[in-house]
């Protein structure tokens, strides 16, 4: 009897982490679509170097595809659709279009392993039939200069549940979940499930609209922003603060001291200054993930009437950075 089969879209340092995790559990075929690094991957294999999973060399997966439009002309029926590319909701063609050639209705199951949140609602209108998983992702991963491979740094995890659609059989949709997490555990993955995962993405964006918005318009790494001037820490409690009550309004468990604990996760000594990709994003002039980490929340706030003026005024600037970079004759001095 033939193994399931898995697609990866978007093998960048996330996509290529959890690609070798599947690969390295035996326990189904992988493909992967290589836009970017299509031509390496192809030639080479796919490399991981990582402290807990172990340097591997040459890794082959079942199919290497330029596009998903390739893949679905291969013929494979995929169980699961792991999504690691960049959550950019306004982007066009939209990931509801990137996926539609490889959807199998009531079959294949869409994994969001991308930040931010709001990214499940286009792709229940899209695949109605479809089960959504949903994860917060916790890895440190990073592609490799090479192009052929990534590397996976400080810790590896997700937490991971179901985006309940309307009108489905849960009980369906948590075998989905518990196949794919057996399949994850057997690579050696971390995998913490919750059967609220939109309150799990919250906790995640409030951490993320704070550091991910102010280092990108600064271009300053956390400790360095926080010694610029006695305001920049406080500004930090007061955009979390405002995601935190948006997060409390829609009706989602928020831990009490959940933002003085992800304010001391940053200012602890271990972390000297950290970084986010989306400043990384910013200084290479790519395209950003505004909506899904800071439009979102801030459109969530307006409809619920929800104060958020500090958030609204990042999300401008930080919306304005994205503007310059997609539009270069506009943003010349």
């Amino acid at each position: 009897m033939s193994r399931e089969s898995v697609l990866l879209f978007g093998l960048g340092g996330i996509g290529g982490i959890y690609a070798c995790i599947l690969q390295l559990s035996g326990k189904c075929d992988v493909h992967v679509v290589a836009r970017s690094n299509y031509s390496a991957v192809k030639e080479k294999g796919f490399k991981l170097i990582s402290p807990k999973f172990g340097n591997h060399d040459g890794l082959k997966f079942a199919g290497v595809w330029k596009s998903t439009e390739e893949a679905a002309a291969s013929g494979t029926k995929f169980s699961y659709v792991l999504c690691a590319n960049k959550a950019l909701l306004d982007a066009k063609p939209s990931l509801s279009d990137h996926l539609s050639p490889i959807i199998t209705p009531s079959f294949t199951s869409i994994v969001l392993l991308q930040n931010g949140v709001g990214a499940e609602e286009p792709l229940h209108k899209s695949f109605p039939d479809t089960t959504i998983i949903s994860a917060v992702v916790w890895t440190g991963g990073k592609p490799l200069p090479t192009a052929d491979g990534v590397e996976q740094f400080n810790r590896e995890g997700l937490t991971i549940g179901v985006d309940y659609r309307a009108g489905g059989d849960k009980k369906e949709e948590d075998e989905k979940l518990q196949k794919l997490v057996g399949w994850l555990k057997a690579g050696k993955g971390d995998c913490t499930v919750t059967e609220d995962i939109q309150s799990e993405r919250w906790v995640k964006v409030i951490w993320n609209c704070c550091w991910n918005s102010l280092t990108t318009a600064t271009r300053l790494k956390t400790g360095p922003f926080f010694d610029s001037s006695s305001q920049a820490l406080p500004l930090c409690y007061t955009v979390m603060r405002e995601v935190e009550a948006v997060a409390k309004a829609k009706g989602l468990k928020i831990e009490d001291g959940t933002v003085d604990k992800l304010i001391k996760q940053c200012t602890d000594v271990a972390y000297p200054g950290l970084p986010s990709s989306m400043m990384a994003d910013n200084l290479a002039g790519r395209p950003m993930e505004v909506e899904v980490i800071l439009g979102t929340p801030v459109r969530e706030g307006q409809r619920l009437g929800v104060p958020v003026p500090t958030l609204t005024a990042i999300y401008t600037i930080v919306k304005a950075l994205d503007y310059g970079n997609q539009n270069t004759e506009a943003a010349k001095a």
